[in-house]
């Protein structure tokens, strides 16, 4: 009986051993190997964004931000929305932008959409108040204001030059902004240039109720800018 094992054990070994078996046995090792790493990359896919996912889920807040040159914060648009609700305080959205000393009296839009070239299409027709920025007369918060400038003598489209000169404002200066039968006044305090690669405007300020205007080519294109602060000093109804 023992001399039967060791022979039938010899028999196996010799089988397993033949060049033919040799290279089904490797085949059957790759054909493992390959399906078990496909399976594995399906699996890491379904679970991974790809780059072009993780672009679109960035959120609109923070490209717009990027490209407005606007300091981005996620928690500040629902912080704000949840203070004005828990002060029982209707917001107040301007309607126009009237600059007296530059002889502007503008339209002034307060789109929702945080899509770019949405916003660009609005700047056609009017100033654009920046989504995430503040109501009028809000405290601690910066109403941004963007509007198309020009040195062209002639444009067809009259809010091309919309801001146009604002860099000539003076400081103490008033800019008026109408929401509805109430005017906001605000007075210039600081005129300046910014690099839209490097400097952003803040959307909270420390305790000051802020206007800001901003001249922009587009939303999307990164250019200096003239950017005009002013300070809320009243309201008349």
């Amino acid at each position: 009986m023992e001399h039967q094992n060791k022979n039938t054990s010899g028999d196996i070994v010799a089988v397993l051993f033949q060049p033919k078996m040799i290279l089904v046995l490797v085949f059957m090792w790759l054909v493992l190997v390959i399906g078990g790493s496909g399976i594995a990359i399906l699996a890491t896919q379904s679970s991974l964004l790809s780059d072009s996912e993780v672009d679109r889920l960035l959120s609109e807040n923070e490209s717009l931000a990027l490209t407005a040159g606007v300091a981005y914060t996620d928690a500040l648009e629902e912080a704000r929305k949840a203070e004005i609700l828990a002060a029982n305080a209707i917001p107040a959205f301007p309607d126009r932008l009237i600059i007296p000393s530059l002889g502007k009296d503008l339209p002034t839009s307060n789109p929702q959409t945080r899509d770019i070239a949405l916003l660009d299409e609005e700047l056609k027709s009017s100033v654009v108040r920046y989504p995430d920025s503040a109501t009028l007369g809000e405290e601690g918060r910066n109403v941004l204001i963007f509007g198309h400038s020009s040195n062209l003598p002639f444009v067809r489209n009259k809010m091309y030059k919309a801001f146009t000169g604002i860099q000539k404002l003076q400081n103490g200066e008033l800019i008026q902004a109408i929401s509805g039968t109430d005017t906001y006044n605000y007075r210039v305090s600081r005129v300046y240039r910014a690099d839209a690669h490097d400097d952003r405007i803040a959307l909270s300020t420390s305790g000051a109720n802020r206007l800001t205007l901003l001249t922009c080519d587009t939303f999307g294109k990164k250019s200096d800018r003239w950017i005009v602060e002013a300070d809320f000093v009243g309201k008349n109804i």
